[in-house]
């Protein structure tokens, strides 16, 4: 099974890589734009009383770039925290940041909030992946940190938990294992898919949203 995540996470990966620098600044403008309509749509019906706690990736390498929805999501008035990687294979920790906050880099090398910024358990999880397929999984980049913090945030309340990746990502059936957990949607360039535990799944082109 590990061989065989890692080469799919490998040929995936090299696939995203190929994504030009306009397509990536299409995409980010894409998912920013539907990304705010997905998350006042999530909180509308779950009837929140409050501003939803959003967390976003702050990205690396060549993930999709979500600094435009994290910009576009703090003029809405959503409190928006980024992920904290604190140890391997251990739930993250969600800082709050706003933009033009400075961020720090944490023991494992990644731009977080500092410290002193207080921490929340967030309703709606934006987050990056290697792979994914229509039934809810994705293919992460192996450490399981993902996995373990959805796992122990879905312990306290529900959790909405978003992919976000570019559609060269997908793949008919990504192998799962016993701990992985189910993604709700799915964000490309060209779509919002919402998926299902059932076989099937919605999906909302960027016209549509």
């Amino acid at each position: 099974m590990s061989d065989l995540k890692a080469e799919l996470r490998r040929r995936f990966l090299a696939r995203r890589d190929l994504v030009t620098p306009r397509e990536s600044h299409e995409a980010a403008a894409s998912v920013a734009r539907r990304g705010v309509a997905l998350v006042a749509g999530i909180a509308r019906e779950a009837g929140f009383d409050t501003p939803s706690v959003v967390s976003v990736y702050w990205p690396i390498r060549s993930e999709l770039n979500t600094r435009p929805l994290i910009d576009a999501l703090a003029g809405k008035d959503y409190r928006v925290t980024l992920p904290v990687m604190h140890k391997v294979r251990h739930p993250l920790i969600f800082r709050a940041f706003e933009p033009g906050d400075d961020l720090v880099k944490g023991p494992f090398g990644l731009s977080e909030p500092s410290e002193d910024k207080p921490a929340f358990h967030p309703d709606i999880v934006f987050l990056p992946l290697a792979a994914f397929d229509r039934r809810g999984f994705r293919l992460g980049y192996g450490a399981g940190i993902y996995d373990a913090t959805l796992s122990a945030l879905r312990a306290k309340k529900p959790v909405i938990a978003i992919g976000v990746a570019y559609s060269c990502q997908e793949t008919d059936h990504v192998p799962i294992e016993p701990h992985d957990e189910r993604l709700d949607f799915v964000m490309t360039e060209h779509e919002t898919i919402e998926l299902s535990a059932a076989a099937g799944a919605k999906t909302d082109s960027d016209a549509a949203l």
